[in-house]
């Protein structure tokens, strides 16, 4: 209940009231500082509910705000990035904050840091090149058949490093245990990004006349910290990471795909449907799978309620930084409205597939032979 009212009343409230002050942008902070209160002692609950609750605040905001002039609510609440910061206040808050460290901790997390710290760099340095290589970013003021295309190019920028920061700390994070590794290593991988990918970004984005590249720089820096707070949570629950990573890597392949198609010029419309439909198809399957292996694994619907709108939340977290950019074309405002409506999409596949295999488990148990004996 308490997860209902943030959702629909308090970060709906809050951003209308900031929309009127004319500080929309702190509208996630606020909100994640009272998910942390209302929903002490479940950190992971607290920060989904943050972020689902950015969903409810652009679809009203969207419908009150319609008349009134000046820029897009939508794009008015891309906060640098408001959200993903408030629902790491709301984790911390509810977690009653970090937890203790020791020595001994903090040196056995030295080589996986420095692992994480490499492989974030590399991933991310290769993923800008491949982007470059096969056009998907461009930065340039304006991208033939398709108007100008800057804000497309910088919510790749956040996207990029964002997801080489969560696969390198799942990688690394197998290198050591214990409770400190779910900061050290996180952190570790955004810095190593951030000195790697981050001017390697800035370089690529200095072709631009009309933008200043020191922006791309700093979205880099931005979607290194929407990543290390993903990788953060994933690192703790099970179930998120393997959201988060198998999310990732379908989306990265739905990416390229689409980019191959459109730099070779296919003609085959039977192969744009097909590629349609697996675009509609795989992530509700892959959301399905995750939400009922965790639900299973773990006895329990939240879990798996968690592990499937992870991956989800992370793109959503990525587009809702920038906003729609409606004059921007429609590269950028059709994903972003995508990436909106994914989210309820996977809580609704996510619930109904966990809650199918946890009354499953429950009605096993219910049959057990001890069970029945007794």
């Amino acid at each position: 209940m308490r997860i209902v009212v943030l959702v629909m009343l308090v970060a709906p409230g809050l951003s209308m009231l900031l929309l009127l002050a004319g500080r929309l942008e702190l509208a996630g902070m606020l909100t994640g500082l009272a998910a942390g209160f209302l929903l002490r002692s479940e950190p992971a609950r607290a920060a989904l509910a943050t972020l689902c609750g950015s969903l409810s605040a652009v679809l009203i905001g969207q419908v009150l705000g319609d008349g009134v002039d000046g820029p897009d609510f939508a794009d008015q609440m891309a906060g640098w990035p408001g959200w993903p910061i408030g629902a790491v206040l709301a984790y911390l808050i509810a977690a009653k904050g970090l937890p203790p460290t020791s020595a001994r901790g903090t040196s056995s997390a030295v080589l996986p840091a420095a692992v994480a710290a490499l492989t974030a760099g590399a991933l991310g340095c290769g993923q800008l090149v491949a982007a470059k290589v096969l056009q998907m970013t461009r930065w340039e003021d304006y991208h033939e058949y398709d108007g100008p295309g800057w804000y497309r190019d910088l919510t790749s920028a956040i996207l990029y490093p964002a997801a080489s920061v969560v696969i390198a700390s799942v990688i690394a994070s197998r290198m050591t245990a214990g409770r400190e590794r779910f900061l050290v290593v996180p952190l570790a991988a955004w810095l190593g990004c951030a000195l790697t990918a981050g001017p390697v970004q800035y370089v690529q984005a200095l072709g631009v006349s009309g933008e200043p590249a020191l922006v791309a720089l700093l979205a880099s820096l931005a979607g290194g910290g929407i990543g290390a707070a993903a990788a953060a949570a994933a690192l703790r629950h099970g179930g998120a990471r393997l959201g988060l990573v198998s999310f990732i890597l379908a989306f990265t392949v739905g990416k390229v795909t689409a980019a191959w198609l459109e730099i070779s010029d296919v003609t085959w419309a039977w192969l744009e449907l097909l590629f349609a439909l697996l675009a509609l198809i795989t992530p509700l399957v892959l959301i399905a799978w995750v939400s009922a292996r965790t639900a299973s694994r773990d006895a329990s619907l939240g879990s798996g309620v968690i592990a499937g709108v992870a991956g989800p939340l992370l793109i959503w977290s990525v587009y809702l930084t920038v906003g729609p950019r409606f004059y921007d074309h429609a590269s950028q405002s059709n994903p972003y409205w995508l990436a909106w409506a994914t989210v309820p999409v996977a809580l609704v596949t996510a619930l109904g597939a966990a809650s199918l295999v946890t009354s499953v488990h429950g009605t096993r148990e219910s049959v057990r032979p001890d069970a029945v004996e007794s």
